[in-house]
């Protein structure tokens, strides 16, 4: 059985708003509880506008796009050439960004996609090095997610949509960890040991662009809070990698707690609000 749409919503549209709420706090150190940042705001080492969302949110709708029109062209949602040609009209000519221009992009995913525009024999050209275990594959999650039709298929296009542009063996299993969990709607069993205790000091909470930094911090955030809007705060204010710690605690809250459960401010104040929930709707149509 497949995610329902409040479900698939709150976590396509939980990724744009930590993204959005997180930017422009990015690369910062952690703040103290007496100054978190708990609204949109403007400014940052990208010179964000208030509820601009960066390249999370922008590679998630470049693949939800390609998702949609393979379905439309193949009669099934994965093709990864489709993505990535997807991905390369982000990059180089800004599409799927509110700016119009890419600004913000990883260094695996660039070298990923340079490597791709000069050869396209096969679109998964990620780096399979031990150290390139980045956070990009982890961040955009949701489309897929949204389209699988069962958990199998969950985990499978997980490790697939990662695999093309980041190829390295830790990135993929924390890919098919999170789609399975969020899948099922909770933490299982055999992947406590993958999280930090509760008990963790928040200073010893990391929050940098290493994809088990981010897993581990979103599900710090999540597992800490008691609410969509209190996940999103605790996990953006850790500071560092500070927008996709916030998309990957909003995948999983907005999954958690569903699209009903976000506060109305959070979306209203979110660019490009209204054409993520239509995005959102498109592809639950597809499982």
């Amino acid at each position: 059985m497949s995610l329902d749409l409040n479900s698939a919503t709150g976590m396509f549209l939980g990724l744009a708003i930590g993204d959005a709420m997180g930017s422009p706090i990015e690369f910062e150190k952690p703040r103290p509880r007496d100054n978190y940042i708990r609204r949109y705001q403007s400014g940052g080492f990208h010179s964000v506008s208030k509820g601009e969302f960066t390249d999370d949110t922008s590679m998630a709708l470049a693949m939800a796009d390609a998702l949609i029109e393979s379905q439309k062209t193949n009669g099934y949602p994965f093709d990864g050439h489709m993505i990535m040609n997807n991905f390369l009209d982000w990059r180089y000519n800004g599409k799927f960004s509110p700016r119009e221009k890419c600004f913000d992009v990883g260094l695996t995913v660039n070298g990923a996609l340079w490597k791709y525009k000069e050869d396209k024999t096969t679109p998964f050209t990620g780096c399979t090095h031990y150290k390139s275990a980045g956070n990009g594959g982890l961040m955009r999650l949701a489309p897929v997610l949204i389209v699988a039709k069962n958990k199998s298929e969950a985990i499978y296009l997980a490790r697939e949509s990662t695999r093309l542009t980041h190829g390295a063996e830790e990135a993929l299993m924390y890919s098919e960890i999170f789609a399975e969990e969020v899948w099922d709607g909770r933490i299982l069993p055999q992947y406590v040991d993958y999280r930090h205790p509760l008990d963790i000091d928040r200073d010893d909470v990391s929050s940098g662009g290493y994809v088990k930094e981010t897993f581990q911090a979103a599900w710090w955030a999540y597992q800490t809070t008691d609410s969509f809007e209190n996940c999103i705060i605790e996990a953006i204010n850790l500071g560092d990698d500070a927008d996709t710690v916030g998309a990957v605690a909003g995948m999983i809250a907005g999954r958690m707690y569903g699209f009903d459960a976000i506060p109305k401010w959070m979306v209203e104040g979110l660019q490009w609000s209204e054409h993520l929930i239509d995005v959102s709707k498109k592809l639950v149509l597809l499982n």
